[in-house]
């Protein structure tokens, strides 16, 4: 071994030191102190809660983060509750309308962070999507999903059910490197898993 590569080794060996001794550091968000201003842009929860929004919302599906659609698009969507992609979701109009607020007050076009800037500006400015599925960025960032995947993925079933593939979904997180498609592992390719046969 030449001298060379013996301290470009030795200084690998201190670098891999180091990284190992200060990985809780690195390892946890929380931790880093220098990210805390980043960090309320990754995870897109809102700031405020709406326990309306909870109540009326959650028995039948995930509460969808208001970010992720503009506010004319809340807008639409809760002006037709009794016809809510195919059923009725009616509730009292004062329930409605404190939803419809909240949506609107938190949505795309009037928060900042990482997704709902990109989404705006990929937005025709006549464009009103009703789903989250029907906008440009969410064609792009799932470019690589396919309906053996999704549809017709027993435990999938929808491409609404953001919960299932993105664990982390509810918290607000929807980390691209953190997805696990049931069914499915990632090799270079999404590829199905093989089942043992019984």
């Amino acid at each position: 071994m030449s001298k060379g590569m013996f301290w470009l080794t030795m200084l690998g060996v201190v670098i891999f030191g180091v990284l190992a001794a200060t990985r809780e550091v690195w390892q946890d968000p929380a931790k880093m102190t220098y990210l805390e201003k980043y960090i309320p842009k990754v995870n897109i929860l809102p700031q405020e809660k709406s326990a309306a929004y909870e109540q009326s919302c959650s028995a039948c599906h995930m509460l969808y983060q208001p970010s992720l659609l503009p506010a004319r698009s809340w807008k639409k969507i809760m002006e037709n509750l009794s016809n809510h992609f195919g059923d009725n979701a009616e509730v009292e109009p004062k329930v409605a309308r404190e939803v419809s607020e909240y949506l609107q007050r938190n949505a795309a076009d009037h928060v900042d962070n990482m997704y709902s800037k990109p989404m705006m500006k990929l937005l025709k400015d006549d464009e009103t999507p009703m789903r989250i599925s029907d906008t440009k960025f969410f064609e792009l960032t799932h470019d690589l999903l396919r309906r053996e995947m999704v549809i017709d993925n027993p435990d999938v079933r929808s491409i609404a059910r953001c919960e299932i593939c993105h664990h982390e979904a509810l918290q607000g997180r929807f980390n691209r490197f953190q997805v696990r498609i049931p069914n499915f592992y990632l090799q270079g390719v999404w590829k199905k898993m093989k089942r043992d046969e019984e």
